[in-house]
């Protein structure tokens, strides 16, 4: 059987060994490979097994293959990312999939990339990344503006006072405008969340919204964001979303804090 190597991520050079559950080829034999002052966290897998077709032929067959080795990656990076359990290193996290057919096209690559990777491990030294999720309950939402806005109120008013051929007319009218004030209230609210938390952080990035078939949330996503943050202003960030919640949560905004992660946004 040819083997190759499972990239999982790049770090510092620590010249110890790695303790893991379960590598790819669900071993736990986890292969440090140095390189200057960093190295590289990889194992051991089958060429045929990992090739590009094959995993391609996984997507579409059997996701539960796919689940189950893309939770194997996350849990060794960030097995590498926290050695002994208690402080972060900074790592360089890989996509799914990353394998060389040979040690020395690893090093090559290592080579090829050595001052990319020092800037951004360099970077990363004693900040984190965290994601927040913001979601939207719209039926509490649509009664909290029905209830609350001023001018929806003012307009319902003047409909009900219509004759019913009119009112009709009115109502499509006041529906329209509902959802219009509604995109613009939920606008004003995800800025205002964004802006504010990315106060604390040393930079965000506001990541691609997911539909409801992968979160698996009832409720709609209308915020998903990724904040890099100085250790030391971690408490200030928890702070800030606690603050968030409270002051959304009756309007049917749920925020979801998540982290540390390795950092796949900003290495």
């Amino acid at each position: 059987m040819e083997t190759g190597l499972y990239l999982y991520c790049i770090r510092l050079r620590r010249d110890e060994a790695l303790e893991v559950q379960r590598t790819m080829s669900e071993e736990e034999k986890i292969l440090i490979i140095p390189f200057l002052e960093l190295e590289a966290v990889t194992s051991e897998v089958s060429i045929e097994e990992f090739s590009s077709a094959e995993i391609q032929k996984k997507a579409n067959e059997d996701l539960g293959w796919i689940k189950g080795k893309a939770q194997i990656h996350e849990k060794v990076i960030e097995r590498a990312m926290r050695p002994d359990h208690s402080s972060l290193i900074p790592v360089i996290p890989m996509q799914f999939g990353v394998i060389f057919r040979t040690r020395k096209k690893l090093m090559e690559t290592l080579y090829e990339n050595l001052e990319k990777f020092r800037e951004s491990l360099k970077n990363l030294i004693g900040r984190e990344e965290w994601g927040v999720k913001v979601y939207l309950d719209e039926k509490v939402f649509d009664e909290f503006l029905g209830s609350e806005n001023e001018e929806l109120l003012i307009q319902k008013r003047e409909a009900e006072a219509l004759p019913k051929g009119l009112a009709f007319f009115a109502k499509k009218k006041i529906d329209y405008k509902a959802e219009e004030i509604k995109e613009q209230e939920l606008a004003k609210i995800t800025s205002e969340i964004s802006e504010g938390l990315a106060g604390t952080a040393v930079t965000q990035i506001k990541a691609k919204i997911l539909d409801k078939d992968f979160t698996m949330s009832p409720n709609e996503m209308i915020l998903n964001g990724f904040f890099l943050l100085e250790e030391k202003r971690l408490k200030e960030f928890k702070s800030k979303t606690e603050e968030f919640k409270k002051r959304f949560s009756p309007f049917g905004i749920e925020l979801e804090i998540s982290g540390p992660w390795p950092s796949y946004h900003f290495a």
